[in-house]
């Protein structure tokens, strides 16, 4: 949703109660924008999450290029985004933190954009963060983060802030790293999966996000190899893991996993989410709830069909399968050429049961836009 700015606030006469710095405001004249309505990554509820859990409305940090001066010689300064503050100066940050109470910093939601190319800016928006993380280290009370969204568009330098986002969010449950559909600078497929695996390995460093992290998101390039499995068989307790876009799939296996949900993101795929289909009940071998959105519905329908035959040494006994309700009726007559009808009682509730003309596990099939959601 787009970005609308309302007027101006003042704050030469605000103090925050819980702030030790409101006396930067006594004699301020500092002016900065406020939105009405903040732009977040994700909207509503989200394949994988947990069905109890609730979370706190996200803290937004953004970072982009502003153009100001005159048409024809424009200048490009740095600004960001303080959760409604928008167009905040870099060298305000500090200040805008400050004016806020400890209610407002210590959400348990948080997601940072960082919308700049320019390696140059780094080290401005590392120490932006940085103020965060330590205005949220003098609150009185400690509330830690428990979902945290990052999205970079050059995913070159991700990894320079893998350290200090473990900082951030040592203990957090739910991670994702991008934003669906959001366009990132052109880097070759294998070298951008080779960037999120290093920086993924940072974000766990010696934290105790390895302990806590039960969902993982990835809507960048990922390869699907050894160098990925070492890493993300460190987060002991991960449940539930999206991919969206897949460059390389090798030896990989992460037994931990519950669920498993390949997101396209109605891009085009290519012979690497096929493999991710013929090859799931291998990749994860424990998992049983799989959904497919925004992908082709043939590719749900191969994925199914690895299942329509008893599997040799694999035990699971009953799946679940999500498929959006657009290409419901068509999943359901391909699959009938390899399975059969069990039990359409809950039709209308969209939800049915199938299974295997040659055995293999029984398979309920949810539409509806239904989403998976962990129950523990």
């Amino acid at each position: 949703m787009d970005t609308t700015v309302t007027n101006s606030l003042n704050f030469s006469d605000l103090s925050s109660p819980k702030s030790s710095s409101s006396s930067f405001f006594s004699d301020s004249s500092v002016r900065w924008k406020r939105t009405p309505e903040k732009s977040l990554s994700f909207d509503g509820d989200e394949f994988g999450d947990f069905e109890h859990e609730e979370y706190s409305e996200p803290f937004v940090i953004k970072f982009q290029n502003i153009s100001k001066g005159e048409r024809g010689q424009p200048k490009v300064d740095i600004a960001c985004q303080l959760d409604d503050f928008i167009e905040v100066p870099i060298a305000d940050a500090g200040k805008c933190l400050d004016c806020m109470t400890d209610d407002k910093i210590q959400l348990n939601n948080v997601e940072i954009e960082i919308k700049i190319c320019a390696p140059t800016c780094k080290y401005a928006i590392e120490d932006v963060i940085q103020k965060f993380v330590e205005r949220r280290e003098r609150c009185r009370a400690a509330t830690p983060v428990k979902r945290l969204a990052f999205f970079i568009y050059d995913v070159t330098y991700a990894k320079d802030f893998g350290p200090m986002l473990a900082r951030l969010a040592p203990n957090c449950t739910i991670f994702n790293l991008g934003i669906p559909k959001m366009k990132t600078y052109p880097l070759l497929p294998t070298t951008e999966a080779r960037y999120v695996a290093d920086f993924i390995s940072l974000f766990v460093g010696r934290r105790n996000t390895c302990e806590t992290l039960r969902v993982l998101r990835i809507f960048n390039f990922v390869s699907l190899d050894s160098h990925l499995q070492r890493v993300l068989t460190k987060f002991t307790n991960l449940r539930h893991l999206t991919i969206s876009n897949v460059d390389d799939v090798q030896v990989f296996e992460l037994p931990n996993v519950e669920s498993v949900l390949l997101d396209s993101c109605d891009f085009s795929i290519t012979m690497f989410e096929d493999m991710v289909a013929e090859k799931h009940p291998r990749l994860f071998p424990n998992a049983t709830s799989f959904g497919f959105l925004r992908c082709p519905v043939n590719l749900a329908i191969r994925a199914v069909n690895e299942w329509c035959a008893e599997r040799i040494a694999d035990n699971r006994q009953h799946l679940y399968f999500y498929q959006p309700e657009r290409d419901f009726r068509r999943f359901l007559f391909e699959a009938s050429k390899s399975f059969e009808l069990v039990n359409d009682d809950k039709e209308l509730e969209g939800e049915v049961e199938i299974k295997g003309h040659l055995d293999g596990p029984l398979i309920t099939v949810f539409n509806k836009d239904r989403l998976y959601k962990a129950t523990s």
